[in-house]
């Protein structure tokens, strides 16, 4: 959840429902709040929805909202890092689901590093813009190639790297940094016995939340395919 942490009156309900998993209520809840973080939560809400848990009959309709949700919240606080970063949560999730054209198309390649960077630029110690940046840079380099990515895009696994490193730094107790920098380990064919290790480490952590509990089964998927590889 990237809306801002202290609690707002009636974004409480919106944030419990969060919480609990709730994610449709949540969305309704935190779009009738309004404001920034309203708007960024119920566009998150409706996107972990769509990628996670939805039909795919289902999806289309979801992302639309989620991503008219987005823009309004980046209208709303064009100087917020979390409005950018949901943003880009959004269309990288959408993106997802679409085929690699059909995202180019959208021109998701370009517009999520912008929003990332900006975040980045307002708010310089976000660990959850450095991981959505760094698992940005890994995603367009191994769909592209290492040579396309940096020319088309300035994506570079190197990039990536150093931006997981920054973020594990910055939030060393955080599930989505572990488990997100060992897939992009995956991705990128990278030190597997490092990969096991983070997913590990998130493993342990306690999962708070139905989304972070989202991210355990994620987690235990990929460290059992990691596994199964050996």
């Amino acid at each position: 959840m990237t809306a801002s942490p202290v609690a707002a009156g009636p974004l409480d309900d919106a944030r419990a429902a969060w919480t609990e998993g709730r994610f449709l209520e949540a969305a309704d809840l935190a779009e009738a709040a309004g404001g920034a973080d309203g708007l960024a939560l119920a566009a998150e809400s409706l996107a972990v929805e769509a990628f996670y848990r939805a039909a795919k009959k289902n999806r289309p309709a979801l992302f639309k909202r989620a991503l008219a949700l987005a823009a309004r919240a980046v209208r709303a606080g064009p100087n917020e890092a979390f409005t950018h970063i949901a943003a880009a949560r959004v269309m990288g999730r959408h993106g997802q689901t679409l085929t690699t054209d059909e995202a180019s198309e959208r021109g998701y390649g370009s517009k999520i590093r912008d929003s990332l960077q900006r975040a980045l630029e307002l708010k310089p110690d976000s660990a959850a813009a450095m991981a959505g940046l760094a698992i940005w840079h890994a995603r367009v380099v191994e769909a592209a190639g290492s040579i396309l990515a940096s020319i088309a895009y300035g994506a570079r696994e190197k990039t990536a790297h150093k931006l997981f490193a920054r973020a594990l730094r910055t939030a060393p107790g955080e599930k989505a940094p572990l488990y997100e920098y060992a897939h992009a380990l995956r991705l990128l064919e990278g030190d597997m016995n490092r990969a096991r290790k983070l997913l590990r480490r998130a493993l342990k952590l306690p999962a708070k939340t139905a989304y972070q509990r989202i991210i355990d089964e994620r987690a235990a998927k990929l460290l059992a395919e990691i596994e199964a590889d050996r």
